[in-house]
């Protein structure tokens, strides 16, 4: 009896330890993103696991036994240390958000940022598109507002925050506050893609 408590404990360990490693791995498509369905997937530091960039055109995702070389335009994209990218308009972003929980289509308000780096620091520069494989536009605020012109309850809740403010975490929902701003003027539930 004492050695099955012991395993049962042993195990809840494990899986939470797991839970709370990143996972690492490839988006083969649109998909796979919005499922959190990553191929080969790997937790951090596992041994004989490792994604690797030769250039910026490719990714290669390493396991104990093969080497896969994916051509960024082939994919939709990838998850290292928690952080999902994608190459997008000959650039290669961090995607920033969340996935719908009933997603109808793969329209709406998708939000990305490429880090810079610079003597001074670090920051972001933040572009938007309006569906998943639209272009991408610098996130600027005549910009953003043309875009969504015709989206008068998104608009109207917009007006209601400083433009400074929206890309801040949320208190709520650790998510930058356009994006829950957009999801509320839809009323569209969400879940977190840790």
């Amino acid at each position: 009896m004492i050695g099955m408590c012991v395993i049962a404990f042993c195990l809840k360990l494990q899986a939470q330890r797991v839970k709370n490693e990143h996972l690492n791995g490839v988006y083969l498509t649109l998909d796979d993103y919005l499922h959190h369905h990553l191929t080969h997937a790997f937790i951090s530091k596992t041994k004989g696991f490792y994604l690797r960039f030769p250039n910026n055109s490719r990714i290669k995702l390493k396991t104990p036994d093969s080497t896969y070389v994916y051509e960024l335009t082939q994919i939709y994209g990838y998850c290292e240390e928690g952080k999902n990218w994608c190459y997008r308009s000959g650039q290669l972003v961090e995607i920033i958000g969340y996935q719908f929980v009933e997603f109808v289509s793969y329209e709406g308000l998708w939000l990305y940022r490429r880090h810079e780096w610079s003597e001074s620091g670090n920051s972001y520069t933040y572009y938007f598109s309006k569906s998943s494989n639209g272009e991408l536009i610098w996130f600027t605020r005549k910009k953003f507002r043309d875009a969504f012109k015709e989206d008068a309850n998104f608009l109207n809740l917009l007006n209601k925050v400083k433009w400074s403010k929206l890309l801040y975490k949320s208190s709520m929902t650790a998510q930058p506050l356009l994006l829950e701003i957009y999801a509320t003027s839809h009323q569209l539930d969400f879940s977190f893609i840790d």
